[in-house]
């Protein structure tokens, strides 16, 4: 009796297990990408109409989402308390991890090969990236309506039984958001290092954004490898669901982080101490974005019948900096 009953525990456990913990972390990333739009909103007022509407909707599909959890959550652990069979039944799973997941993606990456384009200049890669982007999303909701049809909720049976619709639209969305990640990461920090310009300020910010590339770029490529290696190497276990019902906030909080780094604490681990000076100048003297750079830098002149003289040199740079560091 009581290998039996260790047994239907253990059962019940693998299922139960993960997805008690991919609803907290759900929940989790989701008050992170709250806190992340509230300070958006309060230090970037004056972002661009296009900007602002590609966070308020991918927020907007984040709230949705974590609605749907909210819902999966209570019937399985509030009414179906008690009830095994009510583990296996989830109404929003197909919703919730492969099209939220697929839209939020292509949405993000998008966002990033716009980023990619107007700093290099080029359209080839960029648009390389938003057909691409488009396809895995395509791919994710088919799998998604492939997921509902053939399966009907039918959680338990997911990586024993996987329909061949389902197999390969999964690989096409998780291969190619991988793919995508790691393309963009990498042109980014390209682009980057051939825009610094020296100056300790601007090196600081694009060492910043190169790290920040790099960092946001390989995390969510893990993650999609990561679902993969559980959905197919692990049949029959419910393991998958923890990384993949957190794939879509997980990319809606790479896109504020990136948008939230461009205010700056004072004296904070970032800041770097400069003795420049910033100076406002003509409006014709600025560049087509309005920011501009004034720095003031003390030279020495000396005479040989005369001490040393301390003079100023007031020397005016204009600098234009690529559009996701001002906007």
């Amino acid at each position: 009796m009581n290998s039996t009953t260790n047994s239907s525990g253990s059962v019940i456990v693998e299922i139960s297990g993960p997805l008690l913990i991919a609803f907290s972390m759900d929940w989790a990333l989701f008050a992170i990408l709250t806190v992340q739009l509230y300070l958006y909103y309060q230090a970037f007022p004056n972002d661009r109409v296009f900007t602002k509407s590609l966070v308020y909707s991918v927020y907007c599909i984040s709230l949705m989402q974590a609605i749907f959890v909210t819902i999966d959550a209570f019937d399985i652990f509030g009414y179906g308390f008690g009830d095994p069979s009510a583990l296996t039944h989830s109404k929003f799973a197909w919703l919730t991890a492969p099209v939220f997941g697929a839209i939020v993606a292509c949405i993000v990456q998008s966002f990033y090969a716009f980023r990619l384009y107007r700093l290099s200049g080029s359209r080839i890669v960029p648009s390389i990236l938003v057909f691409a982007a488009l396809g895995i999303c395509a791919a994710g909701i088919f799998g998604g309506v492939i997921l509902r049809k053939s399966l009907k909720q039918d959680v338990a049976k997911i990586g024993v039984h996987v329909p061949t619709g389902l197999a390969v639209t999964t690989v096409l969305f998780l291969v190619g958001a991988a793919l995508i990640d790691i393309t963009i990461a990498g042109c980014m920090t390209y682009y980057l290092i051939k825009t610094d310009t020296g100056f300790r300020q601007t090196h600081a910010l694009v060492t910043k954004l190169i790290r920040l590339s790099i960092e946001t770029g390989v995390f969510t490529a893990l993650l999609t490898v990561l679902i993969l290696a559980l959905f197919f190497g692990i049949p029959g276990k419910g393991y998958y669901a923890v990384p993949g019902s957190v794939i879509s906030t997980v990319y809606a909080n790479t896109m504020f982080a990136v948008l939230n780094s461009r205010f700056h604490i004072l004296n904070g681990r970032a800041y770097v101490p400069t003795s420049d000076i910033l100076i406002s100048i003509p409006s014709h003297l600025r560049d087509t974005v309005g920011r501009q750079v004034v720095s003031i830098t003390r030279e020495e002149f000396s005479d040989r019948s005369n001490p040393p003289i301390e003079l100023k040199k007031i020397n005016v740079r204009i600098v234009r900096f690529p559009w996701f560091i001002v906007h």
